[in-house]
């Protein structure tokens, strides 16, 4: 919708100040549905080092290390069901990791084209990802990788969490 790579013509990429008005109007739509959107959703996707790579905690260039797709469940026969989705980003500077933890999953869509998906180069780097609300007013997270894969999840929040790691790689 703003800044993902689909949503930019091929011939803009390096136009900075389309990019720059691209960004400045999602900012714009973020704060328009930041008190619809669960806080912890909201502070993932406005703070300061999100889409700042000189952060390491921002996800830009980070790659997959896991991704769990689990139904946490309660009831006496374990009947009451969710979906959850856990994914754990090794940092871009290989100091840390991101986990992202999407609560009270209502769809997902994890797409990785074959044709753009040599071997020993899993999912690529994070590309960018955007947090918007869905039509059912639920988060909907889209991100987009360097190989070509696209990940679209509509949850009821995202908990996000930096932790750096004792070594360097």
């Amino acid at each position: 919708m703003f800044i993902l790579n689909k949503d930019i013509p091929e011939t803009a990429k390096d136009d900075l100040t389309l990019l720059s008005s691209r960004f400045a109007a999602y900012q714009e739509y973020l704060k328009s549905v930041g008190t619809k959107l669960p806080p912890s959703a909201y502070e993932f996707a406005v703070a300061e080092w999100h889409y700042n790579p000189e952060y390491h905690e921002c996800p830009h260039d980070a790659w997959v290390e896991s991704l769990v797709i689990s139904e946490p469940f309660s009831g006496e026969r374990r009947e009451k069901r969710k979906l959850e989705i856990n994914l754990r980003l090794l940092g871009a500077y290989h100091d840390g990791y991101i986990d992202l933890k999407c609560k009270d999953v209502r769809s997902y869509s994890l797409e990785t084209p074959l044709n753009k998906m040599p071997l020993g180069v899993g999912h690529g780097d994070w590309l960018t990802d955007e947090v918007r609300l869905s039509e059912s007013g639920f988060v909907l997270h889209e991100v987009e990788f360097s190989r070509g894969g696209r990940w679209l999840i509509e949850c009821g929040d995202i908990i996000y969490r930096w932790s750096p790691s004792n070594t360097k790689l």
